[in-house]
């Protein structure tokens, strides 16, 4: 309403709307009030990589919607190929020599050839052709058909030899590089066509060959008194999953698995009951049915460091001298080796008396310390295990170092396609990291497990 309007209302009219617009001024204040107290419940909006500069690798990935409709596989247009038969370096001709009916002896005359197939080895830097003739004959004496059995190295449906298997598996699982560039690598450096698809077909068969030893690693950690373990996120099939490890100082089982509860931890637990599970205080992990339970100290120390920046000055105060304390079991922890049982046994108790005066004496009442106080005087028992056991680490890393290669792997390759992808992963990651724990050369503990080179047959062959 203008000026003018006003001043040709009279005061009874004037005064109305004077009130009106009052009412109505109040009512947008009450608004205003109520959506600010809306924004203070809901927080500031979380940065993400389209409304800020956060890196795409800190985002949090939603799952992705299932596919209808279309199946995985090829791109659409992909022309398939299949190999071509090449001329070999070398002939392996295998004959039957005894009857395997009567047990008669079979001579070289009548005997045909009935199966031809060709393997890709890698002896050195250049591949080497070798061709199996199986050889087939049939006996006078009783009628029977022998056909000759193959080296190892030619079984039925293997193009490439294992030690070209193991090397794939070495660089894929062990250094990061996709199909993509292993099929560039092969073609570049070894002079290899080979396929994104037989490269996937061999590190199906390595993951395969490698399970029953992986399986045995499996044993060896749930037989051993003291086990740490850790998980972590990772994608599969475009789906948020979770990568475990179960460990002690010579081996390490991983898996992975859809749920970061509890019932991963039992299943791999099975009837074994640890003496010890060292881990961080995630609940599930404290769920693991030990007799004792190891908490990670340098997760203490971390969230003790946050309460000190947090919180008002008694609570900086008594997560400082908390930190303090843990740092000094710690030490104490790492000279062990260097003092006496007489030497070591009083450090010890005046580490943990020091550490019950702070976590049982008056209450901080609020803040980040408070909190800390109330989950240690839950677990105080877990805080020291490893004073009085000289098996027990005081922190985790050793399971963090474990997960670190999956972890670099899933940021590089971007994830698993599939769950069997995961499944193979999760196989070569428990070989190749008991492997490294014990010292072994990775590629030829790769080796051993793909199998015999088809090369020993040919270089037994006349």
């Amino acid at each position: 309403m203008d000026r003018t309007a006003l001043e040709g209302l009279g005061t009874a009219r004037l005064v109305e709307v004077i009130l009106e617009l009052q009412a109505r001024l109040a009512e947008q204040a009450a608004r205003i009030v109520e959506l600010e107290a809306e924004l203070a419940r809901r927080g500031s909006p979380p940065k993400t990589p389209g409304n800020s500069s956060v890196p795409p690798s800190q985002a949090i990935k939603p799952d992705r919607a299932e596919r209808r409709g279309r199946k995985r596989g090829p791109k659409r247009r992909h022309l398939g190929s299949s190999r071509l038969r090449q001329r070999p370096d070398v002939v392996v001709r295998c004959r039957p020599t005894a009857c395997r009916g009567c047990g008669a002896a079979l001579g070289p005359r009548d005997q045909r050839r009935v199966r031809r197939s060709q393997v890709v080895e890698l002896p050195e830097l250049r591949p080497v052709v070798l061709e199996v003739w199986a050889y087939a004959a049939r006996c006078e004496a009783c009628g029977e058909r022998t056909v000759a059995e193959t080296p190892p190295g030619f079984e039925p449906g293997r193009t490439f030899g294992p030690r070209i298997e193991a090397l794939l598996g070495y660089l894929h699982y062990g250094h990061h590089l996709s199909h993509e560039r292993l099929e560039a690598v092969g073609a570049s450096v070894f002079g290899l066509a080979i396929s994104q698809g037989a490269i996937a077909a061999a590190l199906a068969r390595l993951a395969a060959r490698a399970r029953p030893e992986a399986e045995l690693i499996g044993e060896r950690v749930r037989a051993s008194p003291a086990v740490n373990s850790d998980e972590t996120s990772v994608r599969v099939d475009g789906r948020n999953r979770w990568h475990w490890v179960f460990q002690t100082p010579t081996a390490s089982y991983h898996v992975i698995k859809p749920s970061r509860g509890a019932d991963v931890v039992a299943a791999f637990l099975g009837p074994a009951r640890p003496e010890v599970w060292g881990s961080d205080a995630y609940p599930s992990q404290l769920s693991a049915p030990a007799a004792e339970h190891q908490l990670c100290l340098s997760h203490q120390i971390r969230d003790l460091t946050y309460a000190e920046q947090a919180d008002d000055r008694p609570g900086r105060i008594w997560a400082r001298d908390l930190r303090h304390v843990l740092g000094r079991a710690i030490r104490l922890h790492r000279a062990r080796a260097e003092l006496t049982p007489e030497q070591f046994a009083p450090r010890r108790t005046r580490i943990e008396r020091a550490a019950e005066r702070l976590i049982f004496g008056p209450p901080l009442g609020q803040g980040e310390a408070w909190k800390l106080q109330r989950r240690y005087r839950k677990h105080r028992d877990s805080l020291f295990v490893f004073l009085h056991r000289s098996d027990v680490e005081p922190t985790n890393n050793s399971s963090e170092r474990d997960l670190r290669n999956s972890v670099i792997h899933d940021k590089v390759t971007g994830g698993y396609r599939s769950e069997r992808g995961a499944e193979q992963g999760a196989t070569m990651a428990t070989i190749l990291t008991a492997a490294r724990k014990l010292g072994q050369n990775l590629y030829e503990r790769l080796c051993s497990i793909a199998g015999p080179s088809p090369l020993q047959a040919a270089d037994m062959a006349t």
